[in-house]
């Protein structure tokens, strides 16, 4: 009987935040590892790379034939870029195998600089569907690490359509916000998440209705029962997270993957034990995937912490084999060829060898010699001796050769360097008229005063008004995301927040504007959307004025002006704690331990959107806000009603200063 034909294994990926993760990665199998140089990546509290441990590192990967990926995940402004690019340049050189970028002016830079550079876009760059495959694809990136959110139908819809390859999560902790959406951190305690400074407010205890508790803290994730459901998607590449993570955590995590993965099954109740004891906040969950969001909240508790820290891992003990032979002849160079599993080398002498008047180095004499390879990776397997006995050969000269032969296995690829392309600022967008726009939550909000005060307006796709905009959905619902875009046929704008739609909008000839979930820093971040088609780039509202001033784009600058900030965007409702019935009425306020009030409202899809206690209000300080440069005035309406609405519309008519507790643009 004709056996069923199996489908490759996808790489197992492991993180490594320190040079001991990411020795414990690769004894523990790992196909390839993720790391970070000591800037730019979204883990700054994990210890990181210096770059010359980060060359070291990359050498070990290279010897052990498993790849690196180099986490340059957080967001840049202006000045960073550059030296963002340089490092990068550096690392390649290195050998790294690829760059995860979160930021689109970075990859520009990158693509730029380093002609076959190979890009991978990060989770935090909120690309999900077969449309955002298609817009990465476009700027040069070759791979897209899609969010842990997605259900088992979404990963193999996605897959099946997307036209680069797709990285998934299987295992570690989860973000309770829609990756790469998530202001908290840096509105509540100014550290950004975006650029990798997170305090992870999230985990904190919160009273939400009457409810006091943890109710954004949410379990790791853990697939690990999957497996042959996760095989069956195509995707390419299972990411285990935990950068943060201690070496033993890794190497015990990463070792019972690759068992399962090289069994193709799933994992039995000891192996889950073993997981959860590793590290795990009140169990695991599998929600997202399964679509099944109760049971997802947990917290890390100090017994558990305690326990880990009793663990230890004793450092990589696995060599890698070497073949070497050993080829002397009178009249010739002296030549011995290294092979490991991933590279074969020959060195040789300087100089032919000579006829020499004292016995030649022996056999045994010259394998032992041969197999004192120390520190370093390697471990003599096999030794072939050749010689016509009458060269004239050392010790020494053999000390050499075996030098010259580990260095030459451990040495990164040759790569050719463009030339230095930095130094002229992008093109600026000329002055043009200031306008005001807003995004209102309902169309019950949009009063005759608003039609009158705004020249756009933009609703959630299910509330298009007559001469109103289209505000896309940050995470698009279902496994066929072409649907909702038959809502927006007859929109006379859309506001976007991927690339797949600023992609899809610029496909269906429909104006577009880039939202501030776009996350935009830099000038090249704002050139590269206005190459893609957006004809307004909305300002990420972590950058301070001056910083807004010097961003330089082709396209008028927008920035909010008013509103309460989206501080998290979840696809799990915390208001029914995971329920899917709230039809859009899950709202209510989430207090902090201060007391501070964080409304929460509600989709049709039954998910929240976690706003700012407090409004950005520049009524009074607009004319500092023109002199940076910006030409749209944003509002965002959130929980205001009609009155409150156009109450907010006058203020700004007559400049009035704020009433009450207000959140400024940074100068």
């Amino acid at each position: 009987m004709e056996k069923t034909r199996q489908c490759p294994l996808p790489e197992l990926l492991a993180p490594a935040g320190s040079m001991a993760s990411l020795e414990a990665a690769i004894d523990a199998g790992a196909d390839a590892v993720y790391f970070g140089a000591d800037v730019f990546n979204a883990r700054m509290r994990a210890d990181n790379f210096h770059i010359e441990e980060a060359t070291q590192a990359l050498s070990l990967c290279r010897a052990y034939g498993v790849k690196a990926y180099i986490t340059l995940n957080t967001r840049l402004t202006d000045r960073q870029i550059p030296e963002a690019v340089t490092l990068a340049e550096q690392l390649w050189q290195a050998g790294a195998d690829a760059f995860i970028v979160a930021d689109a002016g970075l990859s520009a830079g990158l693509r730029r600089q380093i002609s076959d550079v190979a890009l991978h876009a990060s989770t935090q760059m909120s690309a999900h569907t077969e449309y955002d495959g298609a817009a990465l694809r476009d700027a040069g990136f070759s791979r897209m690490v899609c969010p842990r959110e997605l259900s088992y139908a979404s990963l193999q819809r996605l897959c099946a359509h997307s036209p680069i390859p797709i990285e998934m999560f299987i295992h570690g902790a989860h973000c309770v916000s829609f990756s790469g959406q998530c202001l908290m951190s840096a509105v509540m305690g100014g550290r950004s998440g975006n650029q990798g400074s997170c305090a992870q407010p999230c985990r904190l205890p919160y009273t939400l209705g009457k409810k006091a508790g943890y109710p954004l803290s949410l379990r790791d994730m853990c697939l690990a029962a999957h497996i042959p459901e996760i095989l069956e998607t195509g995707a390419v590449s299972l990411k285990i997270e935990g950068r943060q993570k201690s070496p033993e955590y890794v190497y015990t995590v990463t070792g019972i993957y690759r068992r399962l993965l090289d069994q193709r099954r799933a994992a039995n109740a000891e192996e889950l034990a073993v997981l959860e004891a590793a590290f795990s906040r009140s169990g695991f969950t599998d929600g997202y995937f399964t679509k099944n969001y109760k049971n997802m909240l947990g917290v890390r508790t100090l017994e558990a912490y305690r326990s880990r820290e009793q663990q230890s891992y004793g450092g990589l003990s696995r060599k890698i084999p070497l073949d070497m032979t050993l080829t002397l002849q009178s009249g010739s160079p002296g030549t011995l060829t290294a092979s490991s599993p991933e590279k074969t080398v020959t060195v040789c002498t300087d100089a032919a060898l000579q006829t020499g008047d004292i016995p030649p180095l022996g056999e045994e004499a010259a394998r032992k010699n041969a197999g004192r390879l120390g520190t370093t990776p390697f471990t003599l397997a096999s030794f072939t001796y050749r010689s016509d006995k009458r060269a004239f050969f050392t010790l020494s000269m053999l000390n050499q050769l075996r030098r010259a032969a580990v260095a030459a296995l451990l040495a990164p690829p040759v790569r050719e360097s463009a030339p230095t392309t930095w130094g002229e600022k992008p093109p600026s967008c000329t002055q043009t008229p200031h306008v005001y726009t807003a995004s209102f939550l309902s169309a019950e909000q949009v009063t005759p005063l608003a039609r009158q005060f705004f020249d756009a307006i933009y609703l959630p796709y299910t509330q298009l008004l007559p001469g109103t905009g289209i505000e896309m959905p940050p995470f698009l619902p279902g496994e066929d995301p072409a649907s909702v875009w038959k809502h927006v046929k007859n929109a006379s704008r859309v506001l976007v927040h991927t690339p797949g739609q600023l992609r899809q909008a610029a496909h269906l000839g429909i104006p577009a504007d880039a939202s501030l979930r776009f996350n935009i820093y830099n000038s090249e971040t704002a050139c590269a959307l206005a190459s893609a088609g957006a004809e307004t780039v909305y300002l990420s509202p972590e950058l301070s004025l001056p910083q807004m001033r010097d961003l330089q784009s082709p396209v008028p600058k927008g920035a909010i002006v008013y509103g309460r900030l989206p501080l998290m965007f979840t696809i799990r409702c915390a208001v029914s704690n995971g329920g899917t019935t709230c039809d859009g009425r899950c709202g209510g306020i989430l207090y902090d331990r201060k007391g501070a009030a964080f409304p929460v409202t509600g989709t049709d899809r039954c998910e929240n959107i976690i706003w700012n206690s407090v409004p950005i209000y520049m009524a009074d300080r607009m004319d500092s806000v023109r002199r940076a440069g910006i030409a749209r005035m944003h509002f965002l309406f959130s929980t205001e009603n009609r009155d409150a609405c156009d109450r907010i519309i006058r203020a700004y008519e007559e400049k009035l200063p704020p009433v009450g507790q207000v959140y400024r643009m940074k100068k």
